[in-house]
Protein backbone atom coordinates (compact mmCIF):
# COMPACT_ATOMS: atom_id res chain seq x y z
CA UNK A 1 0.00 0.00 0.00
CA UNK A 2 1.04 3.37 -0.81
CA UNK A 3 2.29 5.91 1.71
CA UNK A 4 -0.27 8.84 2.00
CA UNK A 5 1.95 12.01 2.44
CA UNK A 6 5.71 11.43 1.45
CA UNK A 7 8.98 13.46 1.40
CA UNK A 8 8.28 14.35 -2.55
CA UNK A 9 4.78 15.38 -1.62
CA UNK A 10 5.97 18.27 1.26
CA UNK A 11 7.64 19.68 -1.11
CA UNK A 12 4.92 20.13 -3.53
CA UNK A 13 2.33 21.37 -1.53
CA UNK A 14 5.34 24.11 0.33
CA UNK A 15 3.25 26.42 -1.17
CA UNK A 16 -0.40 25.76 0.76
CA UNK A 17 1.65 24.65 3.77
CA UNK A 18 3.24 27.90 3.83
CA UNK A 19 -0.27 29.66 3.11
CA UNK A 20 -2.12 27.59 6.53
CA UNK A 21 0.80 28.56 8.45
CA UNK A 22 0.60 32.05 7.83
CA UNK A 23 -2.95 32.57 8.42
CA UNK A 24 -2.46 30.70 11.25
CA UNK A 25 0.19 33.26 12.32
CA UNK A 26 -1.89 36.04 11.58
CA UNK A 27 -5.59 35.28 12.97
CA UNK A 28 -3.66 34.40 16.28
CA UNK A 29 -2.29 38.02 15.59
CA UNK A 30 -4.95 39.59 15.12
CA UNK A 31 -7.24 37.72 17.53
CA UNK A 32 -4.59 38.69 20.66
CA UNK A 33 -3.68 42.12 20.06
CA UNK A 34 -6.82 43.73 18.78
CA UNK A 35 -8.71 42.32 22.04
CA UNK A 36 -5.88 43.01 24.32
CA UNK A 37 -6.24 45.78 26.93
CA UNK A 38 -2.55 46.32 27.36
CA UNK A 39 -2.34 47.48 23.51
CA UNK A 40 -5.71 49.92 24.11
CA UNK A 41 -7.46 47.26 21.17
CA UNK A 42 -5.72 49.12 18.38
CA UNK A 43 -7.42 48.56 14.94
CA UNK A 44 -5.54 46.23 12.83
CA UNK A 45 -6.88 46.52 9.65
CA UNK A 46 -3.81 48.25 7.40
CA UNK A 47 -1.32 46.00 9.31
CA UNK A 48 -3.08 42.95 8.62
CA UNK A 49 -3.36 44.14 5.27
CA UNK A 50 0.36 45.02 4.28
CA UNK A 51 1.25 41.79 6.27
CA UNK A 52 -1.16 39.64 3.97
CA UNK A 53 0.45 40.90 1.10
CA UNK A 54 3.83 40.40 2.15
CA UNK A 55 2.56 36.60 2.79
CA UNK A 56 1.86 36.46 -0.49
CA UNK A 57 4.70 38.16 -2.47
CA UNK A 58 6.73 35.59 -0.07
CA UNK A 59 4.87 33.12 -1.41
CA UNK A 60 5.39 33.66 -5.32
CA UNK A 61 9.48 33.52 -4.21
CA UNK A 62 8.46 29.92 -3.13
CA UNK A 63 6.66 29.21 -5.96
CA UNK A 64 9.24 30.12 -8.22
CA UNK A 65 11.73 28.24 -6.69
CA UNK A 66 9.43 25.59 -6.07
CA UNK A 67 10.03 22.14 -8.08
CA UNK A 68 8.55 22.51 -11.76
CA UNK A 69 8.70 18.81 -12.78
CA UNK A 70 5.02 17.57 -13.09
CA UNK A 71 4.49 15.83 -9.67
CA UNK A 72 1.10 13.60 -8.30
CA UNK A 73 1.26 14.43 -4.51
CA UNK A 74 -1.47 13.11 -2.43
CA UNK A 75 -2.09 10.00 -3.30
CA UNK A 76 -3.02 11.65 -6.89
CA UNK A 77 -5.39 13.84 -5.34
CA UNK A 78 -3.43 16.60 -6.66
CA UNK A 79 -1.10 17.38 -9.61
CA UNK A 80 1.73 20.29 -9.93
CA UNK A 81 3.18 20.92 -13.21
CA UNK A 82 3.61 23.83 -15.62
CA UNK A 83 -0.27 24.55 -15.66
CA UNK A 84 -0.36 24.42 -12.22
CA UNK A 85 2.43 26.78 -11.78
CA UNK A 86 1.88 29.55 -14.19
CA UNK A 87 -1.91 29.79 -13.13
CA UNK A 88 -0.89 30.30 -9.42
CA UNK A 89 1.33 32.86 -10.07
CA UNK A 90 -1.50 34.66 -11.95
CA UNK A 91 -3.96 34.25 -8.88
CA UNK A 92 -0.95 35.85 -6.93
CA UNK A 93 -0.50 38.42 -8.88
CA UNK A 94 -4.57 39.77 -9.40
CA UNK A 95 -4.54 38.55 -5.51
CA UNK A 96 -1.73 41.26 -4.68
CA UNK A 97 -3.46 43.80 -6.92
CA UNK A 98 -7.11 43.52 -5.29
CA UNK A 99 -5.15 43.45 -1.63
CA UNK A 100 -3.85 46.70 -2.87
CA UNK A 101 -7.19 48.58 -3.92
CA UNK A 102 -9.17 47.54 -0.95
CA UNK A 103 -7.28 49.08 1.64
CA UNK A 104 -7.95 52.77 0.55
CA UNK A 105 -11.26 50.89 0.11
CA UNK A 106 -11.68 49.50 3.84
CA UNK A 107 -10.19 53.06 5.28
CA UNK A 108 -13.10 54.98 3.49
CA UNK A 109 -15.90 53.29 4.57
CA UNK A 110 -14.24 52.80 7.69
CA UNK A 111 -14.52 48.58 7.75
CA UNK A 112 -11.92 47.95 10.59
CA UNK A 113 -12.63 44.43 10.51
CA UNK A 114 -8.94 42.16 10.32
CA UNK A 115 -10.48 39.07 9.42
CA UNK A 116 -11.51 40.54 5.51
CA UNK A 117 -8.07 40.03 5.29
CA UNK A 118 -7.53 36.42 6.64
CA UNK A 119 -10.64 35.08 4.52
CA UNK A 120 -8.84 36.95 1.46
CA UNK A 121 -5.76 34.30 2.17
CA UNK A 122 -7.74 31.52 3.22
CA UNK A 123 -9.72 31.82 -0.38
CA UNK A 124 -6.45 31.80 -2.35
CA UNK A 125 -5.36 28.88 -0.15
CA UNK A 126 -8.76 27.09 -1.51
CA UNK A 127 -8.56 28.20 -4.70
CA UNK A 128 -4.64 26.92 -5.10
CA UNK A 129 -6.66 23.66 -3.95
CA UNK A 130 -8.92 23.85 -7.22
CA UNK A 131 -6.12 24.66 -9.19
CA UNK A 132 -3.79 21.94 -8.09
CA UNK A 133 -6.98 19.09 -7.50
CA UNK A 134 -6.78 16.26 -9.99
CA UNK A 135 -9.69 14.49 -8.58
CA UNK A 136 -13.15 15.24 -7.99
CA UNK A 137 -13.33 14.51 -4.11
CA UNK A 138 -10.45 17.06 -3.81
CA UNK A 139 -12.54 19.70 -6.60
CA UNK A 140 -15.36 19.50 -4.12
CA UNK A 141 -13.86 19.82 -0.86
CA UNK A 142 -11.43 22.68 -2.06
CA UNK A 143 -14.50 24.45 -4.00
CA UNK A 144 -16.65 24.23 -1.04
CA UNK A 145 -13.51 25.94 1.13
CA UNK A 146 -13.75 28.49 -1.52
CA UNK A 147 -17.32 28.92 -1.61
CA UNK A 148 -17.66 28.93 2.49
CA UNK A 149 -14.96 31.97 2.41
CA UNK A 150 -16.99 33.93 -0.64
CA UNK A 151 -19.99 33.62 1.46
CA UNK A 152 -18.60 35.17 4.44
CA UNK A 153 -16.31 37.92 2.44
CA UNK A 154 -20.19 39.03 -0.03
CA UNK A 155 -22.22 40.00 3.37
CA UNK A 156 -18.68 41.20 5.07
CA UNK A 157 -20.45 44.39 5.42
CA UNK A 158 -22.32 43.92 8.64
CA UNK A 159 -24.15 46.81 8.98
CA UNK A 160 -25.75 46.81 5.54
CA UNK A 161 -28.93 45.24 3.91
CA UNK A 162 -27.76 45.06 0.61
CA UNK A 163 -24.52 43.26 1.71
CA UNK A 164 -26.28 40.64 3.98
CA UNK A 165 -28.90 40.13 1.13
CA UNK A 166 -25.45 39.60 -1.37
CA UNK A 167 -24.08 36.71 0.78
CA UNK A 168 -27.84 35.02 1.43
CA UNK A 169 -28.49 34.90 -2.38
CA UNK A 170 -24.42 34.19 -3.10
CA UNK A 171 -24.78 31.74 -0.35
CA UNK A 172 -28.87 29.83 -1.57
CA UNK A 173 -27.57 29.94 -5.81
CA UNK A 174 -24.26 28.42 -4.76
CA UNK A 175 -25.76 25.93 -2.65
CA UNK A 176 -27.83 24.95 -5.44
CA UNK A 177 -24.15 25.17 -7.57
CA UNK A 178 -22.56 22.95 -5.32
CA UNK A 179 -25.46 19.75 -5.57
CA UNK A 180 -25.81 20.04 -9.24
CA UNK A 181 -21.92 19.34 -9.14
CA UNK A 182 -21.88 16.67 -6.60
CA UNK A 183 -24.88 15.02 -7.68
CA UNK A 184 -22.79 15.13 -11.37
CA UNK A 185 -20.12 13.91 -9.72
CA UNK A 186 -21.81 10.59 -8.46
CA UNK A 187 -23.43 10.03 -11.15
CA UNK A 188 -20.43 9.69 -13.41
CA UNK A 189 -18.64 7.77 -9.75
CA UNK A 190 -21.77 4.99 -10.02
CA UNK A 191 -21.37 4.24 -13.62
CA UNK A 192 -17.35 4.40 -13.75
CA UNK A 193 -16.28 3.84 -10.28
CA UNK A 194 -13.73 6.10 -10.46
CA UNK A 195 -12.94 9.96 -9.35
CA UNK A 196 -9.45 10.16 -10.50
CA UNK A 197 -8.89 12.19 -13.56
CA UNK A 198 -6.06 10.12 -14.96
CA UNK A 199 -8.40 6.97 -14.61
CA UNK A 200 -11.06 8.43 -16.06
CA UNK A 201 -8.60 9.40 -18.98
CA UNK A 202 -7.98 5.72 -19.61
CA UNK A 203 -11.22 4.60 -19.05
CA UNK A 204 -12.83 6.71 -21.48
CA UNK A 205 -10.02 6.29 -24.14
CA UNK A 206 -10.31 2.39 -23.89
CA UNK A 207 -14.02 2.49 -24.31
CA UNK A 208 -14.96 5.12 -26.92
CA UNK A 209 -12.74 2.82 -29.31
CA UNK A 210 -15.40 0.14 -29.58
CA UNK A 211 -18.73 1.69 -28.73
CA UNK A 212 -20.58 4.39 -30.49
CA UNK A 213 -22.54 7.41 -29.38
CA UNK A 214 -25.66 5.40 -28.86
CA UNK A 215 -24.00 2.66 -26.78
CA UNK A 216 -22.82 5.29 -24.20
CA UNK A 217 -24.42 5.27 -21.32
CA UNK A 218 -27.05 8.56 -20.84
CA UNK A 219 -26.12 8.48 -16.88
CA UNK A 220 -22.33 9.35 -18.11
CA UNK A 221 -23.64 12.56 -20.21
CA UNK A 222 -26.18 13.67 -17.53
CA UNK A 223 -23.12 13.68 -14.88
CA UNK A 224 -21.10 15.88 -17.04
CA UNK A 225 -23.86 18.22 -18.43
CA UNK A 226 -24.91 18.57 -14.65
CA UNK A 227 -21.09 19.27 -14.19
CA UNK A 228 -21.28 21.73 -16.92
CA UNK A 229 -24.26 23.66 -15.55
CA UNK A 230 -22.54 23.95 -12.09
CA UNK A 231 -19.88 25.30 -13.59
CA UNK A 232 -21.63 27.97 -15.29
CA UNK A 233 -23.70 28.88 -12.22
CA UNK A 234 -20.15 29.70 -10.73
CA UNK A 235 -18.71 31.51 -13.51
CA UNK A 236 -22.48 33.42 -13.93
CA UNK A 237 -22.90 32.51 -17.24
CA UNK A 238 -26.20 33.14 -18.94
CA UNK A 239 -29.09 31.31 -18.18
CA UNK A 240 -27.47 31.37 -15.35
CA UNK A 241 -26.27 34.35 -14.10
CA UNK A 242 -29.50 35.42 -12.30
CA UNK A 243 -27.46 35.92 -9.01
CA UNK A 244 -25.34 37.68 -10.38
CA UNK A 245 -26.23 41.20 -10.71
CA UNK A 246 -27.91 41.15 -7.45
CA UNK A 247 -24.58 39.83 -5.88
CA UNK A 248 -22.43 43.04 -7.80
CA UNK A 249 -25.03 45.35 -6.59
CA UNK A 250 -24.98 44.84 -3.04
CA UNK A 251 -21.07 43.75 -2.07
CA UNK A 252 -18.24 45.44 -1.45
CA UNK A 253 -16.36 47.28 -4.45
CA UNK A 254 -13.51 45.45 -3.44
CA UNK A 255 -14.97 42.75 -2.94
CA UNK A 256 -16.61 42.51 -6.53
CA UNK A 257 -13.15 42.57 -8.22
CA UNK A 258 -11.80 39.91 -6.47
CA UNK A 259 -14.34 37.90 -7.50
CA UNK A 260 -14.68 38.85 -10.50
CA UNK A 261 -11.33 37.84 -11.43
CA UNK A 262 -10.46 34.92 -9.07
CA UNK A 263 -13.95 32.84 -10.15
CA UNK A 264 -13.01 33.34 -13.80
CA UNK A 265 -9.38 31.70 -13.17
CA UNK A 266 -10.43 29.15 -11.22
CA UNK A 267 -13.37 27.76 -12.81
CA UNK A 268 -11.47 27.58 -16.36
CA UNK A 269 -8.59 26.06 -14.96
CA UNK A 270 -11.03 23.24 -13.81
CA UNK A 271 -12.45 23.22 -17.60
CA UNK A 272 -8.98 22.88 -18.88
CA UNK A 273 -8.40 20.19 -16.14
CA UNK A 274 -11.81 18.48 -16.55
CA UNK A 275 -12.59 18.91 -20.07
CA UNK A 276 -9.45 18.38 -22.01
CA UNK A 277 -8.43 15.66 -19.80
CA UNK A 278 -10.28 13.86 -18.15
CA UNK A 279 -13.14 13.23 -20.71
CA UNK A 280 -11.59 14.57 -23.55
CA UNK A 281 -13.26 12.09 -25.95
CA UNK A 282 -16.94 12.70 -25.17
CA UNK A 283 -15.90 16.79 -26.25
CA UNK A 284 -18.43 15.99 -29.14
CA UNK A 285 -21.19 15.70 -27.21
CA UNK A 286 -20.68 18.37 -24.59
CA UNK A 287 -20.06 20.96 -26.90
CA UNK A 288 -23.34 22.31 -27.96
CA UNK A 289 -23.92 23.01 -24.45
CA UNK A 290 -21.15 25.19 -24.12
CA UNK A 291 -21.91 26.79 -27.85
CA UNK A 292 -25.68 27.19 -26.49
CA UNK A 293 -24.07 29.04 -23.38
CA UNK A 294 -21.82 31.35 -25.32
CA UNK A 295 -24.55 32.70 -27.71
CA UNK A 296 -27.06 32.96 -24.67
CA UNK A 297 -23.91 34.80 -22.41
CA UNK A 298 -22.90 36.74 -25.15
CA UNK A 299 -26.40 38.28 -26.06
CA UNK A 300 -28.12 38.62 -22.68
CA UNK A 301 -24.67 40.87 -21.53
CA UNK A 302 -24.72 42.46 -24.35
CA UNK A 303 -28.13 43.80 -24.44
CA UNK A 304 -28.57 43.83 -20.69
CA UNK A 305 -26.15 46.32 -20.02
CA UNK A 306 -27.10 48.76 -22.02
CA UNK A 307 -30.19 49.35 -19.96
CA UNK A 308 -27.98 50.09 -16.84
CA UNK A 309 -27.68 53.34 -15.23
CA UNK A 310 -25.44 51.65 -11.89
CA UNK A 311 -22.22 50.90 -12.46
CA UNK A 312 -22.06 47.56 -10.58
CA UNK A 313 -24.77 45.90 -12.52
CA UNK A 314 -23.33 47.32 -15.26
CA UNK A 315 -20.30 45.46 -14.69
CA UNK A 316 -22.13 42.27 -13.58
CA UNK A 317 -23.48 42.12 -17.21
CA UNK A 318 -20.49 43.07 -18.86
CA UNK A 319 -18.96 40.53 -16.97
CA UNK A 320 -21.72 38.04 -18.44
CA UNK A 321 -20.79 39.25 -21.80
CA UNK A 322 -16.91 38.68 -21.67
CA UNK A 323 -17.71 35.11 -20.65
CA UNK A 324 -19.78 34.68 -23.35
CA UNK A 325 -16.48 35.56 -25.26
CA UNK A 326 -14.26 33.21 -23.04
CA UNK A 327 -16.33 30.26 -23.77
CA UNK A 328 -16.38 30.47 -27.43
CA UNK A 329 -12.55 29.49 -27.05
CA UNK A 330 -13.32 26.46 -25.21
CA UNK A 331 -16.19 25.49 -28.10
CA UNK A 332 -13.52 25.91 -30.41
CA UNK A 333 -11.05 22.82 -29.03
CA UNK A 334 -7.74 23.88 -30.60
CA UNK A 335 -4.32 24.53 -29.78
CA UNK A 336 -4.73 28.34 -30.87
CA UNK A 337 -8.07 28.50 -28.63
CA UNK A 338 -6.57 27.19 -25.59
CA UNK A 339 -3.67 30.11 -26.39
CA UNK A 340 -6.28 32.75 -26.67
CA UNK A 341 -8.32 31.70 -23.86
CA UNK A 342 -5.27 32.15 -21.57
CA UNK A 343 -4.27 35.26 -23.23
CA UNK A 344 -8.31 36.87 -23.10
CA UNK A 345 -8.47 35.85 -19.54
CA UNK A 346 -4.74 37.48 -18.56
CA UNK A 347 -6.05 40.85 -21.02
CA UNK A 348 -9.62 40.57 -19.02
CA UNK A 349 -7.87 40.65 -15.11
CA UNK A 350 -6.16 43.48 -16.12
CA UNK A 351 -8.66 45.54 -17.66
CA UNK A 352 -10.93 44.49 -14.36
CA UNK A 353 -8.27 45.86 -11.79
CA UNK A 354 -8.28 48.92 -13.78
CA UNK A 355 -11.42 49.48 -13.81
CA UNK A 356 -12.18 48.69 -10.44
CA UNK A 357 -8.33 50.88 -9.24
CA UNK A 358 -10.13 53.67 -10.84
CA UNK A 359 -14.31 52.92 -9.47
CA UNK A 360 -12.65 52.69 -5.75
CA UNK A 361 -10.69 55.72 -6.11
CA UNK A 362 -13.74 58.05 -7.36
CA UNK A 363 -15.49 59.20 -4.04
CA UNK A 364 -17.14 62.54 -3.85
CA UNK A 365 -17.44 65.01 -1.01
CA UNK A 366 -20.63 64.90 0.29
CA UNK A 367 -20.04 67.58 3.65
CA UNK A 368 -16.81 67.70 5.79
CA UNK A 369 -14.72 64.54 6.14
CA UNK A 370 -17.86 62.39 4.50
CA UNK A 371 -17.73 60.84 1.31
CA UNK A 372 -19.05 58.07 -0.79
CA UNK A 373 -18.63 55.90 -3.56
CA UNK A 374 -20.33 57.03 -6.94
CA UNK A 375 -22.82 54.77 -7.92
CA UNK A 376 -24.57 55.79 -11.57
CA UNK A 377 -22.56 56.20 -14.46
CA UNK A 378 -23.28 59.75 -14.97
CA UNK A 379 -21.60 60.61 -11.34
CA UNK A 380 -18.85 60.77 -13.67
CA UNK A 381 -19.59 63.32 -16.20
CA UNK A 382 -16.85 65.94 -15.05
CA UNK A 383 -14.18 63.26 -14.57
CA UNK A 384 -12.16 64.69 -17.53
CA UNK A 385 -11.98 68.69 -16.05
CA UNK A 386 -11.67 67.74 -12.44
CA UNK A 387 -8.87 64.94 -12.88
CA UNK A 388 -8.03 64.70 -16.42
CA UNK A 389 -5.26 61.89 -15.92
CA UNK A 390 -7.72 59.54 -14.78
CA UNK A 391 -9.86 60.40 -17.36
CA UNK A 392 -7.56 59.24 -19.91
CA UNK A 393 -6.73 56.11 -18.13
CA UNK A 394 -10.12 55.08 -17.81
CA UNK A 395 -10.80 56.10 -21.32
CA UNK A 396 -7.64 53.51 -22.29
CA UNK A 397 -9.32 50.84 -20.14
CA UNK A 398 -12.75 51.31 -21.61
CA UNK A 399 -11.85 51.54 -24.97
CA UNK A 400 -9.37 48.43 -24.90
CA UNK A 401 -12.56 46.39 -23.36
CA UNK A 402 -14.65 47.71 -26.27
CA UNK A 403 -11.56 45.94 -28.34
CA UNK A 404 -10.24 49.35 -29.76
CA UNK A 405 -7.22 48.75 -32.05
CA UNK A 406 -4.42 48.80 -31.15
CA UNK A 407 -4.93 48.45 -27.80
CA UNK A 408 -5.00 45.05 -25.84
CA UNK A 409 -8.72 44.08 -25.82
CA UNK A 410 -8.76 44.07 -30.16
CA UNK A 411 -6.29 41.64 -30.15
CA UNK A 412 -7.85 39.15 -27.26
CA UNK A 413 -10.89 39.66 -29.44
CA UNK A 414 -9.26 39.05 -32.39
CA UNK A 415 -7.38 36.04 -31.74
CA UNK A 416 -10.94 34.07 -30.32
CA UNK A 417 -12.18 34.73 -33.52
CA UNK A 418 -9.84 33.46 -35.20
CA UNK A 419 -9.58 30.44 -33.51
CA UNK A 420 -13.80 30.04 -34.12
CA UNK A 421 -13.08 30.26 -37.60
CA UNK A 422 -10.14 27.66 -37.28
CA UNK A 423 -12.77 25.44 -36.08
CA UNK A 424 -15.45 26.04 -38.87
CA UNK A 425 -17.52 28.13 -35.97
CA UNK A 426 -18.68 30.44 -38.57
CA UNK A 427 -22.13 31.29 -37.23
CA UNK A 428 -20.75 31.74 -33.57
CA UNK A 429 -17.92 34.30 -35.20
CA UNK A 430 -20.79 36.25 -37.26
CA UNK A 431 -22.65 36.92 -33.42
CA UNK A 432 -19.23 37.25 -31.81
CA UNK A 433 -18.21 40.45 -33.97
CA UNK A 434 -21.68 41.32 -34.46
CA UNK A 435 -22.25 41.03 -30.05
CA UNK A 436 -18.88 42.97 -30.01
CA UNK A 437 -20.50 45.82 -32.16
CA UNK A 438 -23.05 46.61 -29.77
CA UNK A 439 -20.92 45.99 -26.48
CA UNK A 440 -18.07 48.30 -28.27
CA UNK A 441 -21.49 51.29 -28.32
CA UNK A 442 -22.08 50.96 -24.20
CA UNK A 443 -18.67 51.57 -23.27
CA UNK A 444 -17.57 54.31 -25.95
CA UNK A 445 -20.93 55.77 -24.36
CA UNK A 446 -19.22 55.89 -20.82
CA UNK A 447 -15.97 57.75 -22.46
CA UNK A 448 -18.86 59.96 -23.75
CA UNK A 449 -19.89 60.37 -20.27
CA UNK A 450 -16.24 61.18 -18.92
CA UNK A 451 -15.49 64.05 -21.90
CA UNK A 452 -18.84 65.47 -23.08
CA UNK A 453 -21.49 64.94 -19.87
CA UNK A 454 -23.62 67.73 -19.68
CA UNK A 455 -22.60 69.33 -16.39
CA UNK A 456 -24.96 70.45 -13.98
CA UNK A 457 -23.02 71.16 -10.85
CA UNK A 458 -19.63 70.86 -9.83
CA UNK A 459 -19.03 67.74 -7.44
CA UNK A 460 -15.08 67.77 -5.59
CA UNK A 461 -13.17 64.32 -5.78
CA UNK A 462 -11.28 62.92 -2.86
CA UNK A 463 -7.45 62.67 -3.95
CA UNK A 464 -6.70 59.08 -5.43
CA UNK A 465 -4.91 56.92 -3.11
CA UNK A 466 -1.07 56.24 -4.20
CA UNK A 467 -1.55 52.49 -4.40
CA UNK A 468 -4.65 52.91 -6.21
CA UNK A 469 -2.78 55.51 -8.96
CA UNK A 470 -0.02 53.04 -9.36
CA UNK A 471 -2.95 50.42 -10.01
CA UNK A 472 -4.74 52.54 -12.36
CA UNK A 473 -0.75 53.84 -14.27
CA UNK A 474 0.52 50.13 -14.55
CA UNK A 475 -3.07 48.99 -16.07
CA UNK A 476 -3.13 51.66 -18.30
CA UNK A 477 0.36 50.73 -19.62
CA UNK A 478 -0.10 47.26 -19.84
CA UNK A 479 -2.98 47.53 -21.92
CA UNK A 480 -0.87 50.07 -24.65
CA UNK A 481 2.10 48.03 -24.54
CA UNK A 482 0.88 44.77 -24.31
CA UNK A 483 2.23 43.01 -27.18
CA UNK A 484 5.72 44.75 -26.83
CA UNK A 485 6.99 41.70 -25.13
CA UNK A 486 6.20 37.81 -26.80
CA UNK A 487 6.65 36.36 -23.09
CA UNK A 488 3.06 36.13 -22.70
CA UNK A 489 3.01 34.08 -26.17
CA UNK A 490 5.22 31.64 -25.27
CA UNK A 491 3.52 30.99 -21.89
CA UNK A 492 0.42 30.66 -23.20
CA UNK A 493 1.41 27.85 -25.85
CA UNK A 494 3.78 26.35 -23.14
CA UNK A 495 0.04 25.73 -20.96
CA UNK A 496 -1.42 24.63 -24.78
CA UNK A 497 1.23 22.85 -25.12
CA UNK A 498 0.71 20.68 -21.82
CA UNK A 499 -3.04 19.97 -22.17
CA UNK A 500 -2.60 19.19 -25.51
CA UNK A 501 0.00 16.48 -24.43
CA UNK A 502 -2.20 14.67 -22.31
CA UNK A 503 -4.52 14.46 -25.25
CA UNK A 504 -2.20 13.06 -27.41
Amino acid sequence: MNKFFSVLDFYTIANELFLIFSIGVLLSYGIYVSSSKNYNYPVLTKNISWLSIFVIVFLFFILNNSLQLANLALNNFLIFDNITTIVKIITILAGISCLLISIFYLKQEKLNIFEYKILFLLSILAIFLVISSYDFLSIYLALELQNLTFYIIASIKRNSEYSTEAGLKYFILGAVSSGLLLLGIAIIYGFTGLTNFEDLNRFFSSTMINLKFDEISNSVLLGITLIIVSFFFKLSAAPFHIWSPDVYEGSSTSVISFFNIITKIVIFTLFLRLFEIGFHDLFNYKIKIIIFCSLISLTIGSFSALFQKRFKRFLAYSSISHIGFIIITLAAANTNGLNNLFIYIIIYIIIIIGIFSILISLRKFKSYRINYQIRYLTEINILSLINPLAAFSFAIILFSIAGIPPLAGFFSKLFVFTACLQSSLYFLTFIGILLSGITAFYYIQIIKIIYFGRLNFWSIYIPIDKSNAVMISITTLLLILFFADNSIFITSNLVSLNIFHFLK
